[in-house]
């Protein structure tokens, strides 16, 4: 018998998470939470096989730390990162944390079954691209990752100088990605920009 811990800080989501589960004859849940922070202790108290984990949870608690953690103490524990955000980062991430899989949550239930099937068995399952988002009148993918880099500093609020000095380029060049992605998209002013790359879950920070 496979024992899952589920981590997830929406109740209906987390519902649906067990519902899948229960589900699977192989299967049995050891425990659904909300808080990515109490992982860990649940993995040292109990045996816990695979863990479905999302990123941001209650409390503020990120996913990738608590998977960084729980590989720490039981690396034999499967992780599967689980996602409704859509930040280009998270893949890498995922991977650097330790977790086997990741799954964005846009897509349906039978495909997290058969990505835990995988995973199971041995597998690593990753996405090849995150999923495309509409930003004004172009799409994520039509970001360079120098614009990406940029993009993500605008959000949280940083100015032109303290943009250049964290990624190691002039003013000038931060002011040229700024003002390519406002040609892009079309908006009128990188405070929009900005509002629309984090309310559209492109850009996703603090996890």
């Amino acid at each position: 018998m496979i024992n899952v811990l589920i981590v997830e800080d929406q109740l209906l989501i987390r519902e649906i998470l067990e519902k899948y589960v229960m589900e699977d004859k192989n299967c049995r849940i050891s425990a659904s939470i909300a808080n990515a922070g109490l992982a860990e202790t649940v993995c040292r108290q109990s045996q816990i096989d695979l863990v479905l984990m999302d990123v941001c949870t209650q409390g503020g608690e990120s996913g990738f730390d608590a998977t960084k953690k729980i590989k720490a103490v039981s690396p034999g524990t499967k992780v599967i990162i689980i996602t409704g955000m859509l930040d280009c980062t998270y893949i890498d991430r995922a991977r650097e944390a330790g977790a086997e899989s990741l799954w964005f949550k846009d897509t349906g239930g039978s495909e997290m079954m058969e990505i835990i099937h995988r995973t199971l068995q041995g597998e690593s399952v990753f996405p090849d691209k995150t999923p495309e988002v509409v930003v004004g009148d172009i799409t994520s993918y039509e970001f360079t990752k120098a614009e990406l880099k940029v993009l993500r500093l605008l959000v949280e609020g940083l100015t032109y100088k303290e943009m250049s000095d964290k990624l190691g380029v002039s003013v000038d060049t931060v002011k040229a990605h700024v003002s390519s992605m406002l040609s892009k998209t079309g908006f009128a002013s990188k405070t929009k920009l900005a509002a629309v790359a984090a309310g559209s879950r492109l850009i996703v920070n603090d996890y």
